[in-house]
């Protein structure tokens, strides 16, 4: 059976270009400095070496469909995928790849993944002469290409489901509508030389910044807010405070958390008197699910775009002297469970704190 979706598919082998001494980032940023920089701290660059990608991609038997996302351009794979036996994705029609880059393998999603089609650099500006040949199409590196990967959802088989469903979020959400694309937020506009030597025009950084939790301990990602976080007037009464925070998912155009199903939010509330928790509530954010011995969603409490939610509780209170309430709120990646099953380090980073305040309660 033939590949027909964007995510069991890929971009086939890639020549050097005339002009470039290779494929691989580190190339580019002889004259791309700046624009290396960047990526060399984005989750992009990571997407190979993550200890925990690499482990759910063991557990799944080292599935082609997979790396598709993780290595988009043929050069890096080892295997040439160009079929289906009876429908089976761990069936794969394949052979070996004569191209194969090992070098290049570990770049991820590299500068070319992005910005190579057809053996030539795709650009999006005509006002440029580089040294290399590059067609401009605007077009083809439009939200499209974020999309090929950030929209993949598929039952590959009943205990494995690929549900990264960020591209639909966006198309059914009002941003879509007013014309505001994946490159808006996670490609913020700049005006600088493009290359060393180049004249200073209006280009986009490439952080592509997002959940902000990095990928090591020595990994310092980018991270794009995409909460309010206003705090409800506290009520008072004889023996009863009644305190609450609300967050508004205002920033993105899809919801949040958003594509992995194991991301999440934990808002905990902590009422303190004499700076002692007297009471504790956490709640959380985020898709719960069943994976064995059938993947299915069981909930879904994501935020969607422009929402508002409220997180309010009630507390008996005798004494009003020395109290406070303290709202701590965490972006996590997985529970600490999931990364006990795929055995990760124990330094690998699960969460980052994104909010934290005390108030005095008079």
């Amino acid at each position: 059976m033939p590949l027909t979706h964007s995510w069991d598919t890929i971009i086939p082998n890639q020549q050097v270009p005339e002009g470039i001494h290779s494929l691989n980032a580190k190339s580019c940023g002889i004259c791309h400095t700046e624009i290396y920089n960047e990526w060399k701290e984005s989750t992009h660059a990571h997407a190979w070496t993550d200890v925990q990608y690499q482990a759910e991609l063991k557990k799944n038997k080292d599935l082609f469909v997979c790396k598709n996302c993780h290595l988009p351009i043929q050069n890096q794979q080892r295997k040439i995928t160009t079929g289906l036996y009876d429908g089976d994705y761990y069936q794969p029609v394949e052979r070996d790849n004569p191209h194969f880059d090992a070098s290049l393998q570990l770049e991820g999603i590299t500068c070319v993944a992005c910005d190579m089609n057809n053996n030539t650099i795709i650009g999006s500006n005509d006002n440029i002469k580089p040294a290399h040949i590059v067609n401009t199409d605007a077009d083809y590196l439009s939200e499209k290409l974020c999309i090929r990967c950030h929209d993949a959802h598929d039952q590959l088989s009943d205990d494995l489901v690929c549900t990264f469903e960020t591209g639909q979020e966006w198309r059914e959400g009002p941003f879509s509508k007013e014309g505001k694309n994946c490159i808006s937020c996670h490609m913020p506009t700049i005006e600088r030389p493009s290359a060393a030597g180049s004249i200073s025009r209006k280009g986009h950084r490439h952080y592509f910044p997002a959940s902000g939790i990095p990928k090591s301990k020595n990994h310092h990602p980018k991270r794009l807010e995409s909460l309010t976080y206003q705090i409800i007037d506290p009520i008072f009464s004889e023996q009863t405070i009644t305190l609450g925070i609300r967050l508004k998912n205002k920033f993105a155009g899809h919801k949040v958390p958003t594509g992995d199903p194991e991301r999440h939010y934990f808002i905990r509330l902590d009422l303190l008197k004499n700076q002692q928790v007297i009471k504790s509530d956490t709640f959380r954010i985020g898709e719960e699910w069943q994976w064995y011995p059938t993947a299915k969603k069981l909930s879904d409490n994501n935020l969607l775009p422009g929402e508002s939610r409220n997180f309010v509780q009630s507390y008996p209170v005798k004494d009003f002297d020395n109290l406070s309430w303290k709202v701590t709120i965490t972006k996590h990646r997985m529970t600490p469970e999931i990364k006990a099953f795929h055995h990760l380090p124990d330094d690998y980073p699960l969460s980052i704190p994104v909010y934290d305040t005390l108030i005095s309660l008079k």
